[in-house]
């Protein structure tokens, strides 16, 4: 991801005005007589000249300056609307930089570089809706331009809409335009969507293109690990972590497909080491705390599994772990108190009554425990008749 954003932060802005330079004179060379159209001409040539040569010195607000000359002769130049933006937005004038924007959109709605340019600035200031309204007219004026697919596709990706991303993506993936940024993205997107076949066959051809990206691997042993090859995903893992032993998430995904596939005690040497990196890391607490509790490590699992919920307090796997943990203690009271939090997080949840009920019994409450067990019996029963349903297909018939 972060490769993609640093290629979609470069110099677009630039890269536009430079490219209309010389289109006002198209503009002036159709008004006026042939004496005061030559004087036109030769006055436009001079002022885009001038400001390219402000640009390229960096001096913005003297190119600023210029191009506001241009303007108040030929208000309705829209390239000089544009290049008026780019110095604006080059002085983090970005207000003034998107209305001029605009303005040269209005008058030349088929002018692709001004929904470009708003689109990315946008995009700079995290303004994603936005970006992707912009982004859209530039591609759709201009099919070919892949700064802007690619810009619209992460933009997409920033509003959790992967499949809109993909469609974008893609696109530029059959015009061979298959780099490490965008096949980053396809697998990203398409792990986020859990479409793990099409997520490895892109995170594959992107090792191969990046066989250094720790990143890459990383991606490409979740999106296996993910699709139920937690074996084929442990090689990809070890590859991540050697290449950058304190990539974020990197242990911990190594840990939870060794926890898979039975490797309990590297599994926790895993999560031990990822916590070196990333010390609130709530699912790595988690599993090394279970791991813990059904080792008897009772006391060392109930300070890891708080120190999850400390993270993540609706983290109701973790609440039922410590509730657990807290009853092998003898502690019930607590253990009251931290179960009827996860069932309060999901009422429907038929072993969490039945835990809490175990937590009563211990707490001396058997009125309290008596209505749990009920209700866990009432909702076990009603999720087997769902599970029938599904299998055979068909409802019960109702009673005469």
């Amino acid at each position: 991801m972060n490769a993609l954003i640093r290629l979609m932060k470069g110099n677009v802005c630039q890269r536009l005005a430079c490219g209309l330079v010389y289109s006002m004179l198209a503009i002036i060379a159709i008004q006026g007589q042939t004496e005061v159209k030559s004087n036109r001409l030769e006055e436009a040539r001079r002022h885009y000249e001038l400001a390219q040569s402000y640009e390229r010195a960096g001096d913005w607000a003297a190119a600023e300056k210029v191009w506001r000359q241009v303007l108040a002769v030929s208000p309705d130049d829209a390239h000089a609307w544009t290049n008026l933006g780019v110095a604006l937005n080059k002085q983090n004038n970005t207000a003034e930089a998107i209305d001029a924007w605009i303005r040269a959109a209005q008058i030349d709605p088929a002018l692709s570089g001004a929904y470009l340019n708003m689109g990315l600035t946008y995009f700079k200031t995290a303004r994603y809706a936005e970006a992707t309204t912009n982004l859209r007219h530039a591609v759709a004026l201009e099919p070919e331009d892949v700064q802007a697919r690619e810009l619209l596709a992460l933009s997409l990706i920033a509003l959790e809409d992967f499949q809109g991303a993909i469609d974008q993506l893609e696109v530029l993936y059959a015009q061979n335009h298959r780099d490490p940024p965008i096949l980053l993205a396809l697998g990203q997107s398409y792990l986020r969507i859990k479409i793990y076949d099409k997520a490895i066959a892109r995170l594959q051809e992107l090792t191969r293109v990046s066989p250094d990206s720790a990143e890459a691997h990383l991606l490409l042993g979740e999106a296996l690990d993910n699709a139920s090859e937690s074996e084929r995903a442990i090689p990809e893992l070890r590859k991540a972590i050697k290449i950058d032993p304190r990539l974020p998430e990197g242990h911990y995904a190594l840990g939870y497909a060794l926890l898979k596939t039975g490797e309990l005690d590297e599994a926790a040497q895993r999560f031990a080491e990822e916590l070196q990196i990333n010390p609130g890391m709530a699912l790595a607490l988690f599993h090394l705390g279970k791991i813990n509790l059904n080792r008897g490590r009772v006391d060392e699992a109930v300070a890891l599994l708080e120190k999850a919920i400390a993270a993540t307090p609706d983290f109701r796997p973790a609440l039922e772990a410590l509730g657990q943990a807290l009853l092998k203690k003898e502690d019930a009271a607590r253990a009251v108190e931290v179960l009827e939090r996860a069932v309060k997080l999901d009422p429907s949840w038929p072993d969490g009554h039945f835990l809490l009920g175990r937590a009563y019994v211990a707490a001396g409450k058997p009125s309290y425990a008596r209505r749990e067990f009920s209700i866990a019996q009432r909702l076990s029963n009603e999720e087997r008749k769902r599970i029938e349903e599904k299998v055979t297909g068909s409802k019960p018939r109702p009673k005469p």
